[in-house]
């Protein structure tokens, strides 16, 4: 898969940039603050489904405009194509494939494939679980339309039962039948929905475990073992009974107890969990496997390698990780930021405020 050009107009710091790309390594470099993040987080908006950076639309908007956007265009074997994205003066989202108009974004999933490596994932194994859960909602959302649908669902049915959680804690009124029978119509269908997610999360991470563990075992030369695991149950019975025996607790607490939103991806080096034990160089190893396992998942999915996004990446990682990620992305097309004039490229683009200039 290869991303063959990029238009973006009021998008972040970019007023209008038109960016022709290589299919081999492309390196955008220059200085903190010009751009360089700002067009990976366009690319990976088409393949995520949603921005890895942005908790809103309007965050990703030219500061002063009130519209902006992004067009990508992309070869793949089946042919060409085109995805759009645009946010309107009235706020709206605009999304369009091949120039007609899509509904939202998740209709995007699986026409255009990216792995985003990001200093922020070399923490996927220290930092606490909201951060592992992100990651796999990330990677399962472009693999599967169905289950980025059940998340966006999910997380709706949860904002809805927890409003009316809230609601009848500030009532100072309790349980009563009548509240307990309009609770369980949003607990059954959130069950339903964590049911699924979860299932399939655990089905990734048994997945992503064989991948990852043989990466690690040719990078560290067979002296290290990763295992990965998803801690959190499946039976859509279990996430049923658990929401409607927490009632009157979630009434004193406003929200929702339970549910896929505290469930947690395991990571183990050598037997031994590697957040408390592993040293910085072995948790970044790992964190390294993951991401490159999770590549090698979308080329079994879809016949042909995704499109590789390192962000500021080479310059955390030692010359040992750089070459060993660098060999293992090679076969598909790269696109790198660095501050560094010096990092080697197929096609290099200057970037300062907000522009890019082949070099």
């Amino acid at each position: 898969m290869i991303c063959e050009s990029l238009d973006y107009y009021n998008f972040r710091n970019i007023e209008t940039a038109h960016i022709d790309l290589c299919p081999g390594i492309n390196v955008l470099y220059g200085e903190n603050a010009e751009g360089k993040t700002n067009a990976i987080e366009g690319i990976y908006l088409f393949a995520g489904g949603r921005s890895f950076r942005a908790h809103s639309d309007a965050e990703m908007i030219r500061f002063g405009e009130n519209t902006g956007g992004i067009r990508l265009c992309y070869s793949d074997r089946t042919g060409k194509g085109s995805l759009e994205f645009a946010v309107l003066p009235s706020g709206r989202r605009s999304c369009k494939k091949n120039g007609g108009a899509v509904s939202r974004l998740s209709e995007f999933v699986g026409c255009f494939h990216a792995v985003l490596f990001c200093p922020e994932h070399l923490a996927i194994v220290k930092d606490g679980p909201a951060v592992r859960r992100s990651f796999l909602d990330m990677a399962l959302s472009q693999l599967s339309p169905v289950y980025l649908s059940s998340l966006q669902r999910y997380h709706v049915l949860l904002r809805q039962r927890n409003a009316l959680l809230k609601k009848r804690m500030f009532s100072g009124r309790g349980l009563d039948s009548e509240f307990s029978d309009s609770l369980y119509v949003w607990s059954a269908q959130l069950a339903h929905e964590a049911a699924y997610i979860s299932l399939a999360r655990s089905e990734y991470v048994e997945r992503l475990c064989g991948k990852a563990r043989a990466l690690l075992s040719d990078m560290s030369g067979g002296r290290e073992e990763i295992t990965l695991s998803y801690t959190g149950p499946q039976d859509e019975t279990w996430f049923l009974e658990k929401l409607t025996c927490s009632i009157e607790r979630e009434i004193k607490l406003g929200g929702t107890i339970g549910g896929i939103h505290r469930d947690d991806m395991g990571i183990k080096i050598g037997g031994r969990e590697a957040r408390s034990f592993a040293s910085q160089g072995q948790q970044r190893s790992a964190a390294l496997c993951i991401k490159l396992g999770e590549g090698e998942i979308i080329c079994d999915e879809v016949g042909e390698q995704p499109v590789y996004l390192l962000d500021d990446i080479l310059s955390e990682l030692d010359e040992g990780r750089r070459r060993y990620i660098l060999s293992g992305i090679r076969r598909g097309q790269v696109i790198i930021t660095s501050c560094s004039a010096d990092v080697g490229g197929d096609r290099r683009f200057l970037v300062r405020g907000g522009t890019y200039t082949p070099q």
